[in-house]
């Protein structure tokens, strides 16, 4: 049997193996350790928000039935846990819509990396829309 070389294809000693890379690998390779804490931690903050508002969105649908529901949820927000807990989520979240508003820029502009600017504006314009959108959210919420 010949074995031919097939020139088509590249070895896979040059293919860059992209399941590998980090989405995080612009960002220096040694984190601090509280960096990289906030970021293993990321999921279960997600998590705890979203089991707090189904929590609460059950206790309102049986709210109808009786106002002892209500309570008890309302009740359950003032524990000193809780109120911990919902703060650390806000901070993690805080921190990820941080680090991810500053990682969009290198993945969209790859092939314009050398612009900085281009970046910035970029950055500062998702957080203008994620501050327009927070603030129509409570006027509507106040009314």
């Amino acid at each position: 049997m010949i074995k031919k070389s097939n020139d088509n294809y590249q070895s896979n000693n040059n293919v860059s193996n992209i399941s590998n890379q980090s989405e995080y690998s612009d960002l220096p390779q040694k984190q601090s350790r509280f960096c990289s804490i906030i970021n293993k931690l990321i999921p279960f903050a997600m998590l705890w928000g979203s089991l707090m508002l189904m929590y609460g969105v059950i206790c309102m649908y049986t709210n109808s039935m009786g106002q002892d529901e209500f309570y008890r949820f309302i009740f359950f927000l003032r524990s000193p846990f809780v109120v911990v807990l919902n703060c650390l989520a806000l901070l993690v979240a805080i921190f990820h819509s941080i680090s991810w508003f500053n990682l969009a820029p290198k993945v969209i502009f790859s092939t314009n990396s050398n612009k900085r600017a281009q970046d910035y504006l970029f950055t500062a314009g998702l957080w203008l829309v994620t501050i327009a959108i927070s603030i129509c959210l409570v006027l509507f919420v106040l009314k």
